[in-house]
């Protein structure tokens, strides 16, 4: 008898476990699998519009690269243009410096002919009453003066050329 009594028990556990799964467990597990399911699908469809947004974000990127890229070619051509410009102007104002110094020294040049010359005169005026005071004959004075009277028209015939 007792086992019997083991056996009906067993039953009775076993009919009360399997009540408990059908009235709590079955509802629990099919909401559980209806949640789980639900969640696939939410993760697919989040999946696709990860996709969708990587795709939009890939194209993005590549037309910001591109942009970049326009804006880089369009500054280095700016680069370029601004350079040239600089140049330009540092050559002309070489140029007007490089003129500016050669009028200076042509100036200059001239100032120094000038003094040359008047220093020349200076000297023969003074070579020539040297010469006059050491040598007093009439004939002296006559070849000097003839000889210096020469000189002058030389020194301004060359002069009124310039």
């Amino acid at each position: 008898m007792n086992i019997f009594w083991r056996i009906f028990d067993t039953i009775l556990l076993a009919i009360g476990i399997a009540y408990v799964y059908v009235k709590y467990g079955a509802p629990f597990f099919g909401r559980r699998k209806n949640d789980i399911e639900s969640s696939l699908a939410k993760a697919e469809e989040y999946e696709k519009k990860a996709k969708e947004l990587y795709e939009e974000a890939k194209i993005s990127l590549a037309e910001a690269k591109k942009e970049i890229e326009d804006i880089k070619k369009e500054a280095i051509k700016e680069a370029e243009i601004e350079k040239n410009g600089i140049i330009e102007n540092a050559r002309a104002s070489a140029g007007k410096i490089l003129d500016s110094y050669i009028k200076q020294a042509k100036s200059e040049i001239d100032n120094q002919k000038k003094r040359l010359f008047e220093d020349a005169l200076d000297m023969s005026f003074k070579a020539v009453n040297d010469i006059l005071q050491k040598e007093k004959t009439p004939e002296a004075y006559n070849r000097i003066n003839d000889n210096f009277l020469k000189l002058q028209e030389d020194a301004f015939a060359k002069q009124s050329n310039k």
